[in-house]
């Protein structure tokens, strides 16, 4: 393993969570902090439900722990509070979850054996309110925080966005605000409380749907605001799918599109190059939609999506490829740039960090076992 430029080397941060902030402890770990997971006799549920009948659990519970160290502390009992007081105590960080070992009870003990230190709280709906306790899931949040209304196509039902995205967002928001609160710490000598709502998380991240409400009196509704020209859409081609948006007022795409199909001889470019196609007023209905993707996959059936992209890029026409999964785990720019990993070198492939440091390359280790690093409390 090459020791790159880690910004968190020295930080401790003790890690009691288990769903939703599991990955924003595991950011801190790639960045250099030590990370101590603190797990009761028999481990924490997301090891116990991961490595068990979940299919990809495993792996799932190898990516989210990745780096991390593993600590078996029975907190029910006066030694084991005891062991956590003593590396509460030199921890600049403690990240707690709902539902864990510890929760929003334990926060006034905590600050008190470390009152310089960050303490944040993560769970489904915040600290108070009529719905603090209420029972959530990656389905529900992403329903009451909302992205499921902003996701799917606008004819049909609300969508979940897949593989627990609620606790990904959450964990995103829950690491920029600990380590915003970590600087101020540092600088000031100061510590902070954080109370991160899962729901609240969600309802950040809804593009521009509360702004449109707010200056327009109007609800955002699913397929965005960007998707009413009769070409924004998905279409089919010969071996997947590409996207492509293309209206008249969007620079030279329209005419370069329409050009394209000429030089090529296939009749859509006549019916393309009808004025009715230039009226912005008929290109924002459903008929023009429902009369345009016909045209265009038509076009398309024949092409490749490799042979359409590089020729929209030539052509500065905005299109591109719709990759699968199977598409990124093989995509020639991220395998350049080295973008997967394997934990330890030989164990499961795992998306890598999305940015590259000046320092030489550091390589996550793999999830620890259950208790692998009991002797941070017993030597």
């Amino acid at each position: 393993m090459t020791d790159g430029f880690r910004p968190y080397s020295g930080v401790r941060v003790l890690d009691l969570t288990h769903d939703l902030a599991r990955y924003a402890t595991r950011l801190f770990a790639d960045l250099g902090a030590e990370v101590i997971r603190i797990e009761p006799p028999g481990g924490l549920p997301d090891r116990a439900r991961d490595t068990a009948a979940v299919p990809g659990g495993a792996e799932a519970f190898a990516f989210h722990n990745a780096t991390k160290k593993s600590v078996v502390l029975d907190l029910s009992t006066n030694a084991g509070r005891a062991a956590l007081a003593d590396l509460a105590r030199e921890a600049q960080v403690v990240v707690l979850e709902r539902g864990g070992p510890l929760g929003a009870a334990d926060i006034t003990w905590l600050r008190s054996l470390n009152p310089t230190s960050v303490i944040t709280h993560v769970s489904p709906y915040g600290i108070g309110g009529p719905l603090e306790a209420a029972p959530a899931s990656d389905l529900t949040l992403q329903a009451a925080g909302g992205i499921a209304w902003m996701t799917g196509r606008g004819e049909e039902p609300p969508l979940r966005l897949p593989a627990g995205q609620a606790g990904m967002v959450c964990s995103v928001y829950t690491a920029v605000a600990t380590a915003v609160s970590l600087m101020d710490a540092e600088t000031r000598g100061r510590g902070h409380i954080l109370d991160v709502s899962a729901q609240e998380a969600i309802a950040h991240s809804l593009q521009n749907a509360v702004q449109v409400w707010d200056l327009e009196r109007r609800i955002s509704h699913r397929a965005g605001e960007g998707t009413r020209d009769a070409s924004e859409n998905i279409y089919a081609c010969r071996d997947g799918h590409v996207f492509l948006a293309s209206p008249p007022t969007n620079g030279v795409s329209w005419k370069s599109l329409v050009a394209w199909m000429a030089e090529r001889g296939h009749p859509s470019a006549e019916a393309f190059s009808q004025p009715l196609w230039l009226d912005r007023k008929w290109r924002n209905r459903p008929e023009a939609r429902a009369e345009f993707k016909p045209l265009f996959e038509a076009f398309t059936r024949d092409l490749t999506r490799d042979e359409l992209v590089e020729n929209a890029l030539k052509r500065r026409i905005v299109m591109s490829a719709v990759n699968r999964v199977r598409d990124v785990l093989d995509d020639p720019q991220l395998a350049y740039r080295d973008y997967f990993v394997r934990l330890g070198g030989d164990g499961p492939l795992f998306p890598g960090a999305p940015y590259k440091m000046s320092e030489p390359v550091w390589r996550p280790a793999p999830a620890p076992a259950l208790g692998e690093h009991d002797a941070l409390v017993r030597g």
